[in-house]
C-alpha cells in the first residue's frame, strides 16, 4: 500500500533507464519489486553501455593498481628517510661531543698560555684523554669483533 519510489538505472546495459521500485529498505535492501517507466533499450546500444561499463571497469581497476603501487612506494621511502634521519641525528650527537671537547681544550690551552694552570697537571689531563680515546677505540673495535 506504500507509493513507489522513481529511480534511474545508472549500471550496465540498462543505465538511463527509469524504473520504480520498492519504498522499503531493510539495512539498505528493498525487496526487490521493479517496474520499469522505459522501454528497453534497442540491441545495439545495450552492447554499447556494455563495452562503456567494460571499459569504465578497467581504467577503474588500474587507478586502483596505480595507487596501491603508489603507496608502497612512498612507504618505501618514508622507512628510507627515517633511516637517514636516524644516521644524520647519530652523527649530529657525535659532532656536538666533539666540538665541546675542542672548546674544552681551547679553553685549557688559554689557561695553561696564562699560567693558570700547573703544565704537569695539563700534560697529565690529555694523557688520560688520550688513554680514554685508545679504550673507546678498543671497546668499538671488540664490539665489532662480536
Amino acid at each position: 500500500q506504500l507509493r513507489p519510489i522513481k529511480h534511474v538505472a545508472f549500471e550496465g546495459p540498462v543505465t538511463g533507464r527509469r524504473f520504480y521500485g520498492c519504498p522499503v529498505q531493510e539495512n539498505g535492501v528493498n525487496c526487490g519489486v521493479v517496474e520499469w517507466v522505459d522501454g528497453p533499450w534497442p540491441t545495439v546500444l545495450q552492447r554499447c553501455l556494455c563495452k562503456l561499463w567494460e571499459m569504465f571497469h578497467e581504467q577503474n581497476f588500474g587507478r586502483v593498481q596505480d595507487k596501491e603501487k603508489f603507496e608502497k612506494e612512498l612507504a618505501r621511502l618514508k622507512s628510507e628517510h627515517e633511516r637517514e634521519l636516524a644516521k644524520l641525528r647519530t652523527e649530529n650527537d657525535k659532532l656536538c661531543i666533539e666540538y665541546t671537547k675542542l672548546v674544552d681544550d681551547v679553553s685549557k690551552m688559554f689557561d695553561w698560555q696564562d699560567g693558570r694552570v700547573d703544565k704537569k697537571v695539563y700534560q697529565k689531563q690529555v694523557e688520560e684523554e688520550e688513554l680514554e680515546k685508545k679504550k673507546k677505540e678498543l671497546e668499538e673495535k671488540a664490539m665489532l669483533e662480536v
